[in-house]
């Protein structure tokens, strides 16, 4: 094979590659903004989520410390105060210590179920242009 038939095989294998790689961009750049768009969805949803939780558990801590006053309203004497308040606040450290997991657990699923399509597109496309 001369130079010349080695040059234009080249050339003509080039030319093939470049012309392949303009549609393969374009479905990998479409794949990543389905990817997003749908990645944006989930984290929507899962905001929403998150802040309901918040506000269930605002509402609740509200009305503990509206029992709380109550309590404190039919107290007797000093050492009835003293005793509401270290039940109320043995109470209410335990209920701050499962709504910190419940928020933990709910923030990380969040985090990994709104990065995952995300992160499966580069993959993919990643994968395919390699």
């Amino acid at each position: 094979m001369s130079e010349h038939d080695q040059s234009r095989k080249f050339t003509d294998k080039s030319a093939a590659i470049a012309n392949e790689t303009p549609p393969k961009g374009k479905a990998g750049v479409e794949q990543s903004a389905q990817a997003i768009e749908q990645s944006y969805s989930v984290t929507l949803e899962k905001m929403r989520d998150y802040n309901r939780k918040m506000i269930d558990m605002a509402q609740a801590n509200t009305a503990a410390v509206f029992d709380f006053a109550r309590q404190l309203s039919t107290a007797k004497s000093s050492s009835d105060l003293v005793e509401l308040w270290s039940a109320h606040t043995r109470k209410q450290l335990g209920i701050l210590n499962e709504q910190i997991k419940e928020l933990t657990a709910l923030g990380q699923k969040f985090a990994n179920e709104s990065a995952g399509p995300i992160a499966r597109s580069f993959d993919q496309v990643f994968k395919k242009a390699s």
